[in-house]
């Protein structure tokens, strides 16, 4: 008869010490402490980016689904204004008539974010139309303020260059340049008084920024604040500069007023007025 084989005895496992049995207690509990920690971290981080996002979208939804708010431009009495050919903020700067300047402007940064700064009065100006822009959901960005003679010069040669790498000559080049960018000795970003003007909405310098609110409230708005929109679209003959609703510059509120009322650029307010 065949024997049955007799099972083999499993070896015992060593007993725990009662130390030995702690230290292993105390280590399971460290890792699922530790993984606690960490999925209420990674949920943490979750609900910071979630709330991130929704405080970035809410107020975008919101304008989309308000629409564009209207503003409406107020009418004004002009029969005190005096014109004075002398007031230095009515300094003509353009490709026809140079920057004449013995000494840099009186600057001040008018906008905290970008850091830009304007020539002081325009500047204080700036920063009222700012928050007044804002009580009212509008958030101005002073993308550019004041140039110097390089900064100036940098923007026009780039402009230039772009257009000779496009093949055309010298001449094209530089006179389709100096209708975008005026020449570097005829910036009147020189001044300090010149300012492009975008939003926390639209930043970037094209004419899809008329279609913004911002726009719409400094064409209504601007020129209680002593602010002009220098190169007009219906001015462009006259200004030898294409129309950039970005671009805008400070005149004094009296003089402000008086050319938004007239509808006429500064080279035909003062053509005009200097003539009468």
């Amino acid at each position: 008869m065949e024997q049955k084989q007799q099972p083999t005895a499993q070896p015992s496992r060593p007993r725990l010490t009662r130390q030995q049995w702690l230290a292993r207690r105390r280590r399971r509990r460290l890792r699922l402490i530790r993984n606690w920690i960490l999925f209420l971290s990674l949920c943490g981080l979750v609900v910071g980016l979630m709330t991130g996002l929704i405080l970035w979208v809410l107020p975008r939804v919101s304008r989309l689904l308000a629409g564009r708010q209207e503003f409406t431009a107020p009418s004004y009495d002009l029969s005190g204004y005096v014109f004075d050919g002398s007031d230095p903020y009515l300094v003509l700067v353009n490709n026809n008539l140079p920057l004449e300047q013995a000494q840099e402007p009186a600057l001040a940064v008018a906008d905290d974010a970008t850091g830009q700064q304007l020539e002081t009065a325009a500047a204080a100006a700036y920063r009222q139309m700012a928050q007044a822009a804002g009580e009212v959901g509008v958030h101005l960005v002073l993308v550019e303020g004041y140039q110097d003679q390089q900064r100036r010069q940098e923007q026009f040669d780039a402009r230039k260059q772009a257009y000779l790498d496009q093949g055309m000559t010298e001449e094209e080049a530089q006179a389709r340049a100096s209708a975008i960018v005026p020449q570097p000795g005829c910036n009147e970003s020189g001044t300090g008084l010149a300012a492009d003007i975008l939003s926390e909405e639209y930043d970037s310098l094209d004419t899809g920024f008329e279609n913004t609110d911002a726009f719409q409230w400094l064409r209504a708005y601007a020129a209680d604040y002593g602010f002009i929109l220098r190169w007009p679209q219906d001015c462009q003959a006259a200004t030898g500069m294409v129309y950039q609703p970005w671009h805008w510059r400070y005149v004094g509120v009296e003089n402000a007023r008086a050319i938004a009322a007239s509808g006429l650029s500064l080279e035909e307010f003062l053509a005009v007025n200097q003539l009468s």
